[in-house]
């Protein structure tokens, strides 16, 4: 079984939220299902940014 490689991600507790962080150059397809799956969390929704600036300043908010 090939072992899937998780992207940067956020989990934001308070509202059940993922932010997986895909680079503009990210030629995989995308499958967030496995993504949850591998980080175990169900009832969390998962969404993608390609913005690495508002993923940073999320991240620092989030981390506060």
């Amino acid at each position: 079984m090939k072992k899937i490689k998780t992207p940067p991600h956020i989990i934001l507790q308070s509202t059940k939220e993922v932010i997986f962080y895909l680079s503009k150059e990210y030629n995989s397809s995308l499958d967030i299902k496995l993504w949850m799956d591998n980080l175990n969390l169900s009832g969390y929704k998962g969404m993608t940014i390609k913005s690495k600036c508002i993923f940073n300043k999320l991240k620092e908010e989030n981390y506060k």
